[in-house]
């Protein structure tokens, strides 16, 4: 599909014009419209489709009646029968009756588990239907005051990317894949951990997460466990001369456009891989990283690297709102001479840390997010799905279970992250 190439950087050359010029008129959006259907996996993707594995909403959780209630926390299972069961939103009670917080959980989940802690780590645990309501009490518990057998985790989504945006990519999503998790750790503090699993890009990509709904000037300290960078390899840091594109600034914490709060991740996924990457006139070589069951001079490996992010928030920033959910995890990629952002469709076309052109036309996305630490990504050039006329391929395409029948229906196959040809997955 690389033929195609060309086209695109025409029509698009036009758009990102507009940002310096009035030319936006000179870009045919019906033409681009073509160009991507022609290039897309699947014959017809759903117009409606909003690209969404999970549900974000507000709890109202009401612990009348209980006494010496210091935390809650929701699970996706039931705490008392699962150790897989995970922590899906956490809050502080803070001498209140009702307390109003944010949870963001896989919508295959019918019955979610809420659970009222006290300060001797004594649990009673209620399960609730997330879709009948958003008020949470305490009335039928399952659990009252009970020690839990588990050590629980929070929920952790896998992020996958592809880097040709604003081109169509090649829909193996794993140009950038990452895991990603919040935690309560503090009153006033969440732990984010960011694991790099993948790295398929063939150029460089920057990373970063916006803090929705939390500005700059509330946070009031970033830090990460023990001082640990992925711009930072071996005690050796990120060349200086590299930053002139994308995130140019070595800030943890930075201010975004409309002075929004943005984590910087880091300014290039290969460097971020730990490998110590070779230089030659200022070019780095770059290598695939987890996403070829071959190793050579184009495919590589290496452990995932993990880093905790720890944000203390200031007082009067409500922080029982923030959740996954609020996390818009994007990639950043130089395209035509601009930085473009590549968000996952909740977030489509936001403009945090650069001015770019967005993109309207209804297409597959070049980013979403699995609700499961442990997805399998596609091996490289393999996409994730396909369908046309009927025939299914690619890294899921079971029967009934397929991310084409996905694609082309979004209310069908919701479950499709859940079956991989293992053949086709890393």
């Amino acid at each position: 599909m690389r033929y195609k190439k060309w086209q695109i950087l025409f029509f698009l050359c036009c758009v990102t014009m507009v940002l310096s010029s009035c030319v936006r008129n000179m870009f045919d959006e019906q033409r681009y419209q073509e160009i991507m259907d022609d290039a897309s996996t699947v014959d017809k993707v759903d117009e409606n489709h909003d690209w969404q594995l999970s549900t974000s909403k507000v709890l109202m959780v009401d612990v009348s009646g209980l006494e010496g209630v210091e935390r809650i926390q929701v699970f996706s299972g039931n705490p008392l029968e699962s150790s897989s069961a995970s922590i899906v939103g956490e809050a502080y009670v803070l001498e209140k009756n009702v307390v109003s917080m944010a949870i963001t959980y896989p919508t295959l989940e019918e019955v979610l588990y809420a659970a009222a802690i006290d300060s001797e780590d004594n649990y009673t645990v209620a399960p609730f239907d997330p879709s009948a309501s958003d008020v949470v009490n305490f009335s039928h518990p399952v659990a009252n005051k009970k020690k839990m057998p588990y050590n629980y985790m929070p929920l952790s989504y896998t992020y996958l990317y592809e880097e040709e945006y604003p081109e169509a990519g090649d829909y193996d999503y794993n140009d950038v894949a990452a895991h990603i998790s919040i935690t309560r750790s503090a009153l006033r503090e969440v732990r984010i951990n960011v694991e790099l699993a993948a790295v398929g890009a063939s150029e460089q990509v920057a990373f970063a997460i916006r803090l929705v709904g939390y500005r700059f000037s509330d946070i009031e300290s970033v830090t990460t466990v023990d001082n640990a960078l992925f711009d930072v390899v071996g005690g050796v840091e990120f060349p200086d001369q590299m930053r002139t594109v994308m995130i140019d600034k070595k800030d943890l914490l930075l201010s975004g456009l409309g002075e929004e709060a943005v984590l910087n991740i880091f300014a290039d996924a290969h460097w971020a891989t730990g490998d110590k990457l070779s230089a030659d006139y200022g070019v780095m070589t770059r290598k695939r990283y987890n996403v070829s069951r071959t190793k050579d001079d184009t495919f590589s490996t290496f452990i995932p690297r993990e880093i905790t992010y720890v944000v203390t928030i200031k007082e009067g920033a409500d922080v029982n709102y923030l959740s996954l959910g609020q996390l818009d995890a994007f990639a950043i990629k130089e395209y035509n001479g601009a930085n473009w952002e590549i968000h996952t469709p909740s977030y489509n076309n936001s403009q945090v840390l650069f001015p770019y052109p967005g993109v309207t036309i209804k297409t597959l996305p070049w980013a979403f997010c699995v609700p499961d630490g442990s997805f399998h990504w596609p091996l490289h050039a393999v996409s994730i799905g396909s369908r046309h006329q009927g025939a299914r391929s690619g890294a899921y395409h079971a029967f009934d279970h397929s991310f084409g029948e996905w694609a082309e229906d979004m209310t069908k196959c919701k479950d499709w992250y859940l079956y991989p040809d293992k053949d086709e997955v890393y």
